[in-house]
């Protein structure tokens, strides 16, 4: 018979676990405020592993961060993309307006 997830207590690695893979959710979705805020919780989580598991808990966390790391810098790079566009139209719209 299995038991629910109600019925068991989810382990503190098992909480980083899903932590991290919320992470990494939030940020291919570009949920960038909520990556800043799960990213300060998940800290506290690590903090809950007992000190003989934590380093396998903080290997984790590093190997999502650097993933959530590159998918930031992909999206800085989007960005600073479309700002470079927007800066040429507005140039190139005042060009056209006074001449």
């Amino acid at each position: 018979m299995a038991l629910s997830k109600a019925h068991t207590q989810e382990s503190p690695e098992s909480v980083v676990l899903e932590m991290t893979q919320h992470l990494q959710a939030l940020a291919k979705d570009g949920a960038w405020d909520e990556v800043e805020n799960l990213t300060v919780r998940l800290r506290g989580a690590v903090m809950s592993v007992p000190e003989d598991r934590r380093r396998e808990a903080i290997h984790e966390v590093q190997r999502v961060t650097d993933k959530v790391l590159a998918e930031a810098e992909i999206a800085h790079r989007d960005l600073a993309d479309r700002l470079s566009g927007l800066r040429r139209g507005q140039v190139a719209t005042r060009a056209y307006q006074s001449g």
